[in-house]
């Protein structure tokens, strides 16, 4: 609860500040003291308190005259008189303050003012609003507010691309020759103009369908081009790479968020549409996904945390059943847990794999080390990652 003190002498400001930092009401924060009124009105809307204790008589502005000008700056705030006087106690309550403290003011006194502050401060707080969700990651879906999961259905397949398409580049203009070349390269100009309209409209009725108003498409250069405007909506890639830049150096205080950052990538970018505008913007963001999976298994490895990094690497392997390196990780991760089937499972997982996608055989280091964990399963496991 952040308070603001005004008094114009400084003795029961020290004492009211003392007490209010004793109290037993919690998160009580003096964002602001003033002996000088006209002072605390400059600043008060910067401050932004959820109460200000004023005393009433004061030189320059008195404090009901003050409580109005702070109550018309910040409608919301909770105003507490107190005096040495109780002949404004009419006057005070006119102004609807919350309550009225008598100086010296008594903790026992006080105790129950900050209770009710509480009280109302709390039912005043704001439940963040939850929001609709497009999910890029694994295909193209819809997140309701309420938590249930969609998949989009569209009228038409072209006009699904052309808002995979627009929403990939959202808040950018977008030429109408450039869609044009892009999705309708065989069609006149006639024709390949009205199949735009189409996707256009088709676009904006999905969009009402699924409730996304804060989702728009404008046109502002009088239909040579078109904006896709987005608010009030969360697009998880935007939220993802948010989290990622924002994440502090992987500790043991900082794992649990890394974590979860890590859990947020749920496939590749649009990983159910095979758009070639898409590629580029897939690998970016796929390399910056398995680059953090290598840190945070790493940061395992090296705190003996065995078995989380055997996660961390077993959703690798899900998404991206094709990488080499993640096999041979966990082979020697499982000779650590001296899982011996897992090692002989991921070997031949690996000679599978690349029999049918390259028709190679595992690497000569890969094959090295595990002929060597063949004839001696005993090795020291310390030397397993040398």
């Amino acid at each position: 609860m952040r308070i603001v003190l005004v008094d114009d002498e400084i003795l029961p400001l020290t004492r009211l500040k003392t007490l209010l930092e004793k109290s037993n009401v919690p998160e009580i924060e003096i964002v602001g003291e003033y002996t000088d009124s006209l002072k605390a009105i400059e600043e008060i809307q910067t401050l932004q308190p959820n109460a200000v204790f004023l005393d009433i008589v004061m030189p320059d502005l008195d404090g009901l005259a003050l409580g109005e000008k702070i109550q018309e700056l910040l409608p919301d705030v909770e105003i507490v008189f107190t005096t040495g006087f109780d002949q404004y106690a009419i006057d005070a309550f006119n102004l609807h303050a919350i309550d009225y403290l008598l100086k010296p003011v008594q903790n026992v006194r006080l105790e129950k003012t900050l209770e009710r502050l509480e009280h109302i401060n709390n039912k005043h707080k704001k439940v963040p609003p939850k929001h609709t969700i497009i999910k890029l990651f694994g295909g193209l879906n819809v997140v309701t507010p309420d938590g249930h999961t969609q998949l989009m259905k569209w009228r038409t397949s072209k006009a699904k691309e052309l808002f995979a398409f627009m929403l990939n580049h959202r808040d950018e203009m977008i030429y109408r020759d450039t869609i044009l070349e892009l999705f309708w390269p065989e069609s006149d100009i006639d024709k390949a103009s009205k199949q735009l309209y189409t996707a256009i409209y088709t676009i904006r009725q999905t969009l009402k369908n699924y409730g996304m108003d804060g989702v728009q498409i404008s046109s502002p250069l009088l239909n040579s081009g078109y904006k896709l405007l987005v608010e009030n909506v969360v697009v998880d890639v935007e939220q993802w790479l948010s989290c990622l830049k924002s994440l502090p150096p992987l500790q043991e205080t900082s794992v649990d968020e890394h974590e979860k950052v890590f859990q947020m990538y749920a496939g590749d970018y649009l990983g159910d549409c095979d758009y070639l505008w898409a590629e580029s913007e897939r690998e970016r963001l796929r390399r910056l996904w398995l680059h953090h999976a290598h840190q945070l298994s790493e940061f395992y490895i090296k705190n003996e945390n065995y078995m989380a990094a055997v996660k961390v690497q077993e959703k690798v392997q899900a998404l991206f059943s094709d990488a080499e390196e993640n096999y041979f990780t966990l082979m020697k991760l499982y000779d650590l847990l001296n899982n011996t089937a897992a090692v002989e499972e991921q070997y031949w997982l690996l000679k599978k794999m690349l029999q049918e996608h390259l028709a190679v055989e595992p690497s000569e280091e890969i094959e090295s080390w595990y002929e060597s964990w063949k004839q001696a399963n005993a090795m020291p496991h310390a030397q397993t990652f040398s």
